[in-house]
C-alpha cells in the first residue's frame, strides 16, 4: 500500500463523479482513505509544506467549469468538482484534506440522487462530517477556493437537513469572506464558487454578477 496508491483511488472517484457513478464514487474514495491510512503508518513521515495554496493551484489548474457557469437547474449550488491530484503529491497538509473532500463530495452527490429518505439524510450527515474535518485540516487564509467551496456546500447540506439557521450562519459567512476578497483584489479566485450567490439569495436560479 502506498500514498501513489491512495492518490489514485481518489483520483478515480472523481473520475467516477464526473460520470455521475456514485455509488463507485464512494467505494473508491472511501478506499482511498482507507489506504491511505495504512500507508501513514508504514512509510516514511514526508516533511510537511505548510504555507502553501497548493489545493488552490490544483482546482485552478484543472480549469473546471463550475454550476455557476452554467444554467443552474437546481434549487441548491453545490460546488461538485472533485479534485485530482497529482501522483508526485506526498504532502499530508495536502492529500489528507483532498481526500476527504473528494469522499464528502461523493456522498453529497450520491445523496442527490437518492430515492430512499433514510439513505439521502445517512449520505447527507456523512458528507457533512466529512467535510467538516477537510475543513479543519487547512491554515488560516490558505486554500480559499478549497475553503469556500467546503462551507458552500456544508450549508447546503444544512439547508437540505432543515437546519436553516446553521445554512444562514454557513452563507452569511461566506458573504463577508467574499467583501473582503473583492476589496483586495483577490475575487478572481473565487469565480468558480459564485454559484452560491444563489444560496443566499434563497434561489438557486439567481447569481450575483461577477465582480
Amino acid at each position: 500500500m502506498s500514498i501513489e496508491k491512495a492518490i489514485q483511488l481518489s483520483n478515480q472517484a472523481v473520475s467516477f463523479l464526473e460520470n455521475k457513478c456514485f455509488e463507485q464514487a464512494i467505494l473508491s474514495s472511501c478506499a482511498a482513505m482507507e489506504v491511505f491510512q495504512q500507508s501513514r503508518h508504514m512509510a516514511e513521515q514526508v516533511p510537511s509544506q505548510q504555507g502553501n495554496d497548493f489545493i488552490d493551484q490544483c482546482i485552478l489548474t484543472q480549469g473546471t467549469k463550475s454550476s455557476s457557469d452554467q444554467t443552474i437547474i437546481m434549487d441548491e449550488f453545490i460546488y461538485e468538482h472533485g479534485i485530482v491530484l497529482p501522483m508526485i503529491a506526498m504532502d499530508e497538509t495536502v492529500v489528507t484534506p483532498v481526500l476527504i473532500y473528494n469522499c464528502a463530495l461523493s456522498h453529497q452527490l450520491a445523496a442527490r440522487h437518492c430515492n430512499d429518505d433514510r439513505t439521502h439524510k445517512v449520505f447527507l450527515e456523512k458528507a457533512a462530517s466529512l467535510y467538516q474535518i477537510a475543513f479543519k485540516e487547512q491554515d488560516e487564509g490558505l486554500n480559499a477556493i478549497f475553503k469556500f467551496a467546503i462551507l458552500n456546500n456544508i450549508g447546503v447540506i444544512h439547508k437540505m437537513l432543515d437546519r436553516s439557521e446553521a445554512a444562514k450562519a454557513c452563507f452569511d459567512y461566506l458573504v463577508s469572506w467574499m467583501m473582503i476578497y473583492i476589496h483586495t483584489d483577490n475575487s478572481k479566485y473565487l469565480r468558480l464558487v459564485q454559484g452560491f450567490w444563489g444560496n443566499v439569495l434563497g434561489n438557486g436560479r439567481e447569481t450575483a454578477p461577477a465582480a
